[in-house]
């Protein structure tokens, strides 16, 4: 789809499907090594895009979703703005794994795992676009 690019602001655009996000996830990987972050952020911030990305084309019906990268002097943040249904994960209760393993149903856990490896998240909806920002601690590891 369609990439803009600086020196500390990576965008890309991506079509609403299953697949773009795989292929976010890679285009993630290769905007966190130019920015030059710690292998632990850069995890972070896929395994929350890759929420944020999925959550929003399977229960949103999004065609497209837009990723930004902020580079800042004690951080990043990651912009993911997509044309879904407004959905705010800001509000939504974080679900902890409480069971046994083989009672364990998948699905309803991302809120958590946003708030567990973010700084802070935040949630708009603007000119019809949902825009989720969070923010991550580029200097620390965040496991």
């Amino acid at each position: 789809m369609n990439e803009t690019r600086s020196a500390t602001t990576p965008s890309r655009e991506f079509s609403g499907t299953i697949e773009a996000a795989m292929e976010a996830e890679g285009w993630l990987v290769e905007a966190c090594e130019r920015l030059g972050l710690p292998s632990e952020t850069a995890f972070a911030i896929g395994l929350c895009v890759e929420e944020l990305f999925l959550n929003a084309v399977q229960h949103g019906r999004a065609s497209v979703v837009t990723v930004a990268l902020n580079a800042a002097a004690d951080g990043l943040s990651v912009e993911v703005r997509d044309d879904g249904v407004p959905f705010n994960p800001t509000v939504v209760p974080a679900k902890r794994i409480e069971q046994r393993c083989e009672d364990f149903e998948i699905g309803g856990y991302g809120t958590g795992l946003l708030q567990k490896f973010t700084r802070r998240m935040s949630y708009r909806h603007e000119s019809g676009r949902n825009l989720v920002e969070l923010e991550f601690d580029a200097r620390r590891a965040l496991a």
